[in-house]
């Protein structure tokens, strides 16, 4: 075995030991009042008092990159977050897309989810809303988990 070998990681909590949390990056913050301007279709928004949140991860050797972006519809406008954590990874290791996944899921959305309720409820109390539905616990059903190629 050389030393340029890649170390096969097969767990989460073995994976911990080598990722560290780099940076928090912030892709979008927004919020639109639906009083005074058109109504947008409703085809394209989640259904009132929901938080459709999606959760994107990306393993590049070096580094993971964990994604969740968050579209809540209050019964008064809409509101956007989408926040990375980046891990970088201290050693050449091997990592199965099901491991990135469940690293995502498991560790970096617990670290993201308050970034996103801050993002969320700061943007509402600057647009004056007063009917923002928080954000669901992590193992809510409506959650979905995506890989970067996974369609939109």
């Amino acid at each position: 075995m050389t030393g340029d070998a890649a170390r096969e990681i097969t767990s989460v909590d073995e994976l911990l030991t080598v990722a560290h949390l780099n940076h928090i990056q912030y892709f979008e913050v927004s919020g639109r009042r639906f009083d005074g301007f058109e109504q947008p279709n409703d085809d394209d928004l989640p259904g009132e008092g929901v938080a459709q949140v999606r959760l994107m991860q990306l393993f590049d050797g070096e580094a993971i990159a964990a994604r969740a972006r968050a579209e809540v519809h209050a019964e008064e406008g809409l509101l956007i977050a989408d926040v990375a954590a980046f891990f970088q990874i201290a050693e050449k290791v091997d990592l199965s897309p099901e491991l990135v996944s469940a690293f995502a899921k498991r560790v970096a959305s617990p670290i993201i989810r308050p970034y996103l309720r801050e993002a969320i409820h700061s943007t509402a109390a600057k647009l004056g809303m007063a009917g923002v539905p928080l954000l669901a616990p992590l193992d809510h059903a409506g959650e979905e988990i995506l890989s970067p190629d996974s369609p939109a």
